[in-house]
């Protein structure tokens, strides 16, 4: 995840976030925000289901979808860069 935002401060602009967030802290906020989000009607920044899986790092192989569908690989950074691009282009977020 470093590494990674590492890459998307340097296509953004955005500073990347400083520290760690201990997970016990994480999972108060996920469950303060899920009250919240159900007294206000909007969905939450935190959600307790996100805030679970990031404590186990989690790793992804595209050989399947490579091999049985013939999906092209995208370099990591030009697939962030692409995405960047996408959220902006359909107004996600502002541009800096």
């Amino acid at each position: 995840m470093k590494q990674t935002f590492e890459v998307l401060q340097n296509l953004t602009g955005v500073s990347a976030p400083r520290f760690q967030v201990p997970y016990g802290l994480a999972l108060a906020a996920g469950y303060v925000d899920e009250a919240m989000a159900r007294v206000s009607g909007r969905p939450p920044k935190a959600p307790l289901a996100g805030v679970r899986m990031a404590r186990y790092k989690m790793f992804f192989s595209p050989e399947k979808a490579v091999r049985e569908l013939g999906l092209p690989q995208t370099a990591p950074r030009e697939a962030l860069k692409d995405a960047v691009e996408w959220f902006r282009a359909n107004g996600y977020v502002k541009r800096q």
